[in-house]
């Protein structure tokens, strides 16, 4: 009796978790669009940085990013990885409504940054990508080194919250 218990309190408490995830997602919305008109403005200003990367670095980070969602990610986690805390991490990324992880982390495999790149080069890359993504259709993507498969909804969600938390180390002069 212990063990029914038991088995039927934990498959509850997941159900709930999961309801609660799901619910949490649906309360934010990821609008790319707004984000690249944001990005948009940054032309020609000064931006300043309080992290370990320049802004040039971070606009490159971000653009490697989307730039791996459409052409493909030369390193991945395994597919354990990514159907267990890969998913469980973006979902709850989601339904939190901001992303946490280390801003100095590289996205692996992918060439390393160049500092000596001009910011407004930078931020053209970025602007490009995201043009490119939005443009783009779910048969086109590519799966994500750490998530996995993911339609393009997922997809926006990820790189709204990556270039969120990347651009809350930037302010505009």
């Amino acid at each position: 009796m212990q063990r029914r218990t038991f088995l039927l309190g934990s498959t509850a408490m997941v159900a709930v978790a999961a309801l609660g995830v799901s619910a949490g997602k649906a309360l934010h919305s990821y609008d790319l669009a707004a984000l690249l008109q944001q990005l948009t403005t940054f032309r020609g200003k000064d931006i300043q940085y309080s992290g370990v990367w320049s802004a040039s670095e971070v606009f490159q980070h971000c653009a490697q990013s989307i730039a791996g969602s459409l052409d493909g990610y030369p390193a991945h986690k395994s597919p354990l990885f990514q159907h267990s805390v890969g998913k469980l991490a973006l979902s709850t990324f989601q339904a939190a409504g901001a992303m946490h992880h280390p801003l100095s982390d590289p996205i692996p495999g992918m060439a390393a940054l160049a500092p000596q790149l001009p910011l407004s080069q930078s931020l053209e890359l970025l602007i490009t990508q995201l043009q490119r993504f939005l443009q783009s259709s779910d048969a086109e993507l590519q799966p994500h080194f750490a998530y996995g498969k993911l339609n393009k909804a997922d997809y926006q969600a990820a790189h709204w919250l990556h270039i969120s938390q990347h651009l809350s180390e930037l302010t505009v002069v």
